[in-house]
């Protein structure tokens, strides 16, 4: 997911990049094939007109007898700012003008019966639609090679970041299936030593220990395999639930001297029971694990609303039930907790919320909004 993000975002900013400046010369490109375009004309009326002239027609042209012709080409004649004759009553300031596909092109000679002006129109429409179908044709083929270009160069530069994903998901998988035996066996015999009745710190310590070694266990396992895994949905009381699940908080909860204010009223879901534990447990540690000593953690259950509070603030929302986010570093953990959370309640429907609330942070799930 993270290596389609990236390379979604490569190709994004390298395309956009690499297409505005082809843009870029696109435009320099069409106003210098415009400008030649106008110089090429220009040049062939002044050729026309010069050899016109030569032939001494010029007075036959004024007098109208002898009528000067270039193809495609208009002109109006003009004496003293006054228009004599042509195909068209328009004069220009400038030596010459395009506007709307036209070019406008001005000749003024200096004769004894006075100022002469000849402007002669020429539609370029034509040159100006080739040269604007060669740039679409060439913008074509420039987008599709920086298509191929981008794929081919972020699959190179994400190859390092797919291995380096590959071997942390190799390690994850090779880290919890040498973690299960271990702990399977301590939490046996923890359970033994309880049976025998051998009640002690140390005993409570190792439980406590196991406890959360089997918890990152849990969680490692759901991140890999969530969507392989097999369930069994059953109805669940779910104070009951919640209350068992406390039971195994209880040492971290005396280490910092946490009061838990309970208010869980009774609640019957559908639901497998491992997800279940995932939701409580994630949402009970994080509560537990950032709460000062000594402080007061809200635990509530009514109308199908989950919901725990505690004091602190979270600085960014939007990023905290991302996978590998944490709050705060310092409190160890794999920033899994949050992430889990939100894909359980995706997968069941749940609304899941958290906030912000005057110097508390509340965590909600509404079981009923599925």
């Amino acid at each position: 997911m993270a290596e389609k993000k990236s390379l979604k975002r490569f190709l994004l900013v390298y395309i956009l990049s690499t297409m505005f400046l082809i843009a870029v010369g696109e435009w320099f490109y069409y106003k210098l094939a415009l400008h030649s375009v106008i110089k090429n004309d220009i040049m062939t009326i002044q050729k026309e007109l010069s050899n016109f002239l030569k032939d001494k027609k010029f007075k036959l042209l004024i007098d109208r007898q002898v009528p000067f012709k270039i193809d495609d080409t208009k002109y109006a004649v003009f004496v003293n700012g006054e228009f004599m004759y042509g195909d068209f009553n328009k004069n220009i300031n400038e030596p010459f003008l395009v506007k709307d596909n036209k070019l406008y092109y001005k000749k003024i000679l200096f004769k004894r019966w006075g100022k002469i002006e000849i402007i002669f129109e020429k539609s370029i429409k034509k040159e100006v639609e080739n040269i604007k179908k060669e740039l679409l044709v060439f913008a074509v083929f420039a987008f599709l090679f920086v298509c191929i270009i981008a794929f081919i160069l972020g699959k190179i530069f994400l190859r390092p970041m797919r291995d380096v994903i590959n071997n942390l998901e190799s390690f994850i998988r090779d880290t919890t299936h040498e973690m299960n035996t271990p702990i399977s066996v301590i939490l046996s015999n923890i359970e033994i030593l309880k049976m025998k009745n051998v009640p002690s710190k140390e005993l409570k310590r190792i439980e406590n220990a196991a406890f959360r070694l089997s918890k990152i266990f849990k969680d490692l396992t759901f991140v890999r395999l969530h969507h392989q895994q097999k369930r069994d949905i059953v109805k669940v009381d779910l104070a009951e639930f919640i209350q068992n699940r406390l039971v195994m908080f209880e040492t971290q909860i005396e280490n910092k001297n946490i009061k838990i204010i309970k208010n869980l009223h009774n609640e019957i879901i559908e639901i497998d029971k491992e997800d279940l534990t995932r939701l409580i447990d994630n949402i009970l540690s994080n509560a537990i694990k950032y709460s000062s000593p000594n402080k007061e953690i809200f635990i509530n259950l009514k109308d199908g609303v989950f919901s725990v509070v505690n004091e602190g603030e979270i600085k960014n929302l939007k990023e905290i039930t991302k996978k590998f986010v944490r709050e705060n570093s310092s409190e160890g953990g794999f920033g899994l907790g949050l992430f889990i959370v939100k894909e359980i309640c995706k997968r069941y429907g749940f609304d899941f919320e958290i906030k912000n609330q005057e110097n508390f942070v509340k965590v909600s799930i509404n079981f009923k909004s599925e």
